[in-house]
């Protein structure tokens, strides 16, 4: 007998994740796994539930982003005196004060969101794998695209749970931190090794990349993939067999693939993954293989993750800077429909505060984020400070990716869309891997046609390792700001951390462990 779901998670599943409604459901007061999964569309919505509640606060819509994260890797200037207060959680996150009741508060809730995707996606891949795929409109195919899109669900969670929890393996001590948690419902699981548990997590997504391939691989469904646009904004290329075919009929649950675990969004995250764990090798293969996919359009032959386009920034008014989120270089994102509401983000990134802000303002000055190595100071080149940072009150430094635009349709348009990977981590990977092999001349290059997209000219030299790591580095604090990927960049290379008052070394470890939530009840 199935049993009655969390009545708080179903409430959740029918609203959209994409710019288009999957579903045209209205919510039940009470659903039950048997009125859920009894049909194609009823999965369907357990999948969007998945990713909705990736969305929220606690997850990728905050804490995973701009939030707890990027506290920790000290992106934000926390000594700003009485100028300026902060949420105190914020506050003692950034000092590494994670046994405060805000600092637990904040932190068990993260642990307690992925774990319930864990849960949800769990029982949706019990019941999707035994079913007929005579449920589903289209089949094998359909039943597969969720299938796979669950286990990368899942995968993902707990990817960023190890990451939160565990020591990466530079600094492996071969203890249990975190459980892999695969039954539904499971209430003693018990935690495993680091190694084990990528290697876990590696697993599914390799699994779940089989699953999703005959959708995204197919001559219609690549057409959703070629272009920013047509991944989030379901705008396909003239000459793709998606908009040139007017005989297709193509349901919105295909659509919108930016939003959704996708071939290549998985296969990102493989090479993420692997890099993690130390698979240098498989995580170059990976990386190339999501830079080398193209797709003929009108035009030609399009490499689909390989176009930086800023055009949407260069608007001296904020109010009409259209793509704050740069799109064509995004590979997977999830989507809050009510993100300026729910994130609070007039709290952190409002332009003019008669009273007292609580913004997270930009620590430029500790880590010196757009000088180069040699001191020249490329703000006023470089695209991501020039068009992408904005000044509270005239004066503070805040992340124009979350800026509180006063048009609504614009605001809405930017930070609806919650980043969680793009096309250049997988550069940065594949140029850390030619430096891990010596060949400084190819990771050079590769960080220097990063630079050169995004304005800067100014030549960097690379000739040895700590020279290479610095530079990723140094262009990954400003390719992240406020995205949430600079701690767990720290946090692998046990790279140092410019603490300010020259105070410069890689986190310890009672920084760069957060504690697990006492009560661990999945």
């Amino acid at each position: 007998m199935k049993t009655c779901i969390n009545i708080i998670i179903i409430s959740s599943l029918f609203f959209l994740v994409s710019c288009d409604s999957w579903l045209d459901l209205k919510p039940e007061t009470q659903v039950t796994e048997d009125e859920l999964f009894n049909s194609g569309d009823g999965y369907r919505a357990s999948l969007n539930g998945l990713y909705k509640t990736m969305g929220t606060a606690s997850l990728y819509g905050r804490e995973l982003s701009f939030g707890m994260v990027d506290c920790i890797s000290q992106q934000y200037q926390m000594d700003l005196g009485t100028t300026i207060t902060y949420d105190q959680k914020y506050v003692d996150i950034a000092g590494f004060n994670y046994m405060t009741t805000d600092a637990i508060a904040l932190i068990e809730s993260t642990w307690r969101q992925a774990f319930n995707v864990v849960a949800n996606a769990n029982n949706l891949i019990q019941n999707v794998a035994n079913e007929s795929p005579d449920l589903f409109a289209q089949g094998e195919m359909e039943k597969n695209l969720i299938l796979g899109e669950a286990y990368a669900c899942r995968a993902l969670m707990h990817f960023d749970m190890l990451r939160l929890f565990a020591p990466s393996p530079v600094n492996d001590d071969g203890k249990i931190y975190v459980p892999y948690v695969e039954t539904y419902p499971d209430i003693t699981a018990i935690p495993i090794a680091v190694k084990p548990f990528l290697d876990k997590v590696i697993t599914d997504l390799e699994y779940a990349r089989t699953l999703v391939a005959e959708w995204d691989t197919c001559n219609v469904g690549v057409g959703t993939l070629i272009t920013g646009k047509a991944r989030f904004y379901n705008t396909f290329s003239f000459g793709t067999e998606i908009y040139d075919n007017s005989n297709l009929r193509i349901e919105n649950f295909f659509k919108g693939r930016g939003y959704r675990l996708n071939y290549y969004a998985i296969t990102a995250l493989l090479a993420r993954v692997c890099q993690y764990a130390e698979l240098e090798q498989k995580a170059f293969e990976y990386a190339r293989e999501v830079m080398a996919f193209e797709v003929k359009d009108y035009y030609g032959w399009q490499k689909a993750f390989a176009i930086d386009d800023y055009s949407g920034v260069t608007s001296t008014n904020w109010n009409s800077k259209s793509d704050l989120r740069v799109v064509s270089n995004l590979i997977f994102a999830v989507y809050n429909e009510k993100a300026y509401d729910e994130l609070s983000l007039s709290k952190f990134f409002t332009p003019q505060s008669n009273g007292y802000p609580t913004w997270l303002v930009i620590n430029r000055t500790n880590q010196k984020t757009f000088e180069t190595r040699e001191g020249t100071d490329e703000s006023v080149l470089d695209y991501r400070s020039l068009n992408m940072i904005f000044y509270g009150n005239g004066q503070y430094p805040l992340s124009g990716k979350w800026y509180y635009s006063e048009n609504e349709s614009v605001r809405d348009n930017n930070v609806t869309i919650l980043p969680v990977i793009r096309a250049t981590e997988m550069r940065y990977i594949m140029a850390e891997y030619y430096a891990r092999q010596g060949n400084f001349a190819e990771a050079k290059s590769i960080l220097t046609e990063i630079r050169s997209r995004r304005g800067c000219s100014e030549a960097i030299s690379i000739s040895n390792w700590a020279e290479f790591e610095e530079e990723l580095i140094r262009d990954a604090r400003r390719e992240w700001i406020a995205e949430g990927q600079l701690f767990y960049l720290y946090k692998r290379l046990n790279a140092a951390v410019n603490f300010g008052r020259n105070v410069i070394r890689p986190l310890n470890r009672s920084e760069y462990l957060l504690p697990i939530p006492t009560n661990e009840s999945l």
